[in-house]
């Protein structure tokens, strides 16, 4: 079995946190982002839980945790929008009650 180490640590020699069972690889991909300097190649490895009924279970888990921050996200930004245009109708309020004297 090939063991993947990542920022040193071996995950694959670990049981799973949920179940006690081995874990292994999925998937193994490449992926570039352009820097500022450059590129830089990021390496990704996915490990699974080998019992099926405990990997769907995290993976409902990790769904769930990704809708709410993106809730989270969406309520975020409309909530600057709101704050945005209440500044905005603020800010022409104090203009137009100003003299220019």
């Amino acid at each position: 079995m090939k063991i993947v180490i990542n920022s040193g640590k071996v995950y694959l020699n670990e049981p799973c946190s949920r179940c006690g069972s081995e874990k292994r690889v999925a998937k193994k991909w490449k992926e570039t982002i352009p820097t500022l300097t450059g590129t830089t190649v990021v390496k990704h490895t996915q490990i699974v839980c080998m019992n099926d009924v405990c990997q769907m279970e995290a993976d409902e888990v990790l769904l769930k945790e990704a809708k709410k921050r993106q809730d989270a996200r969406a309520k975020k930004e409309e909530n600057d929008a709101l704050r945005k245009a209440s500044i905005l109708a603020s800010a022409n309020k104090t203009r137009r009650n100003t003299s220019r004297i």
